[in-house]
């Protein structure tokens, strides 16, 4: 009796055993998407659900409009991509780029919005119109979409949007000395 005992003992252990190495086993490891995966709009995903892990600086941006304007610049060294969002205010309107770099400020992906009022912002009642666009860096070409992320084909209206962006970000930043 006391052998049958043992045995039934120890089938039982083993059989735990085996269980226990069987869940550890089907179990499997959290993906972690860490920021080197990150490309294109998963950029702007990121750093609209992370923007509060990121520290800020904000520079004055002066002779670009008529009502000025501002850069805020995102960085933390837990990302390996900053975020640049340029605003410029006007009468009659306002524009919104926002850059996605790597460290080198390298482009990655950009989000255009531009803003145009009816009127001018101070009289009442003004509306405002938007229409965004976004251009990726992604090799081997540049590709434009809109605001529903529809890829636009047009290959003047891509270039000419890429060199819109490449003009502005070079034309307000030349005065500017922004800190890695």
């Amino acid at each position: 009796m006391r052998q049958i005992l043992i045995l039934l003992l120890t089938i039982g252990l083993f059989s735990c055993v085996k269980n226990k190495e069987t869940d550890s086993n089907t179990q499997p490891e959290p993906e972690i998407e860490t920021s080197s995966e990150i490309s294109d709009f998963d950029l702007l995903k990121d750093f609209e659900s992370n923007k509060t892990k990121f520290n800020s600086d904000t520079l004055e941006i002066l002779d670009h409009s008529t009502d000025g304007g501002e850069l805020i610049v995102y960085h933390d060294n837990e990302f390996n991509y900053v975020v640049m969002d340029f605003w410029l205010y006007g009468e009659t309107g306002k524009l919104n780029y926002t850059y996605w770099t790597d460290n080198d400020f390298q482009f990655k992906f950009v989000k255009k919005v531009n803003y145009e009022y009816d009127k001018p912002y101070y009289e009442e009642g003004f509306k405002v119109d938007s229409v965004t666009m976004y251009l990726t860096y992604s090799e081997p070409n540049n590709r434009l979409f809109d605001s529903e992320k529809k890829e636009i084909t047009d290959k003047e209206l891509v270039d000419s949007t890429k060199n819109e962006l490449n003009e502005f970000y070079k034309d307000v930043t030349q005065e500017i000395k922004i800190i890695k």
